[in-house]
């Protein structure tokens, strides 16, 4: 089995993993091959780097082979960091010689980079693919220095969460990006044969039983379980699969990752937008207080701002809360999306409606 959450790297072994999307990947490949940057957009889990590194795959490998540079944002808060990232993909050995560089003067290095990558006939960049970029970093960089971006002679393949989009994409950067996509749910067809992927060598022997086996039966039953509770990511559906296939009860409340992801998601269906969104930023970064500098930048809000909404899903049980203490003073509080096992409606907690 391999079950892993990890995103897929672009190799042949991980491309084989991959699975579904190939309407979103000749339209991507389209775009950038037409002189067009592409925005995509997703939920956390849901195959965003998985996507890109597919698309790199499958670019080295075409009869006319794309060059793609890939760059983490790592949580860049600004365009000066940003840019700092995506240089030091270009050119790894480079150093950076100011303490606090001007994201301007980090273009022109970005433009002389592109500019000598691409003389003598070479190949040069092409496309850079940045993974996971946030709201103030990618409106700053896309939107306030969008003509400057534009003159330095790459396509851009940008990456970003659902709770992000929007913020990013306010004017002027709305008009960077000429493709955007939307990355929705997997089929039932393409969950299926995810899974059936991962889980081929299930039989004892180390090949696929046949559909006779007791091994086969049990894992089609597996496959339906998860499939019909927890299509909507990839990363979803790994969570359901392994507990399944390891443990169907968690604690003695018997409460499983099934029922927990269909009971937190109808919750979060009835929690204000902004909570949505925290709920879908604490899910991607995993644990954080109320003033951390990356869920503010990501966000766009304030402090004041983020402890309002954590109260709001505190309430209906979607966040848990443990206290840290790192010295004297009071004890740091962080906060994190309530694990789906481990979720329970408000009316089963003795909460008021």
């Amino acid at each position: 089995m391999q079950l892993s959450g990890r995103p897929l790297l672009d190799n042949a072994a991980d491309h084989a993993l991959f699975v579904g999307r190939d309407d979103v990947l000749r339209r991507i490949d389209r775009a950038l091959r037409s002189g067009l940057n592409c925005l995509v957009v997703g939920d956390p889990g849901s195959g965003k780097t998985s996507l890109v590194r597919a698309l790199m795959f499958a670019a080295q490998q075409a009869s006319r082979p794309l060059p793609i540079t890939y760059v983490r944002a790592n949580d860049a808060a600004s365009a000066a960091e940003l840019l700092t990232a995506i240089l030091g993909a270009v050119q790894p050995s480079r150093t950076v010689q100011a303490e606090r560089p001007e994201a301007i003067d980090l273009l022109d290095d970005l433009s002389v980079l592109v500019a000598e990558a691409a003389a003598d006939g070479a190949p040069g960049l092409g496309v850079i693919a940045v993974d996971d970029v946030g709201a103030a970093a990618g409106s700053e960089l896309f939107g306030a220095l969008r003509d400057e971006l534009w003159q330095v002679g790459v396509q851009w393949l940008v990456t970003t969460s659902t709770a992000q989009a929007s913020s990013l994409l306010r004017a002027p950067a709305d008009v960077f990006f000429e493709t955007r996509i939307q990355l929705g749910p997997l089929t039932v067809d393409e969950a299926t044969e995810l899974l059936r992927r991962r889980l081929v060598g299930a039989g004892t022997d180390g090949h696929d039983p046949s559909p006779d086996e007791p091994a086969a039966v049990q894992r089609a039953d597996l496959v339906r379980a998860a499939v019909d509770s927890a299509r909507d990511t990839p990363r979803r559906l790994l969570e359901v699969v392994r507990e399944l296939s390891a443990e169907p009860t968690v604690g003695g409340l018997g409460l499983t990752t099934v029922t927990g992801l269909q009971s937190r998601s109808a919750a979060l269906e009835q929690v204000s937008r902004p909570a949505r969104m925290l709920a879908q930023e604490l899910e991607a970064i995993g644990e954080a207080s109320a003033s951390d500098e990356r869920l503010l930048a990501r966000v766009g809000w304030t402090r004041p701002r983020v402890v309002q909404v954590i109260a709001e899903l505190e309430r209906e049980g979607l966040v848990q809360m443990r206290e840290e203490r790192t010295g004297r003073g009071r004890p740091r509080k962080l906060y994190r999306l309530t694990p789906a096992a481990q979720f329970r409606p408000r009316e089963q907690t003795g909460g008021s409606p």
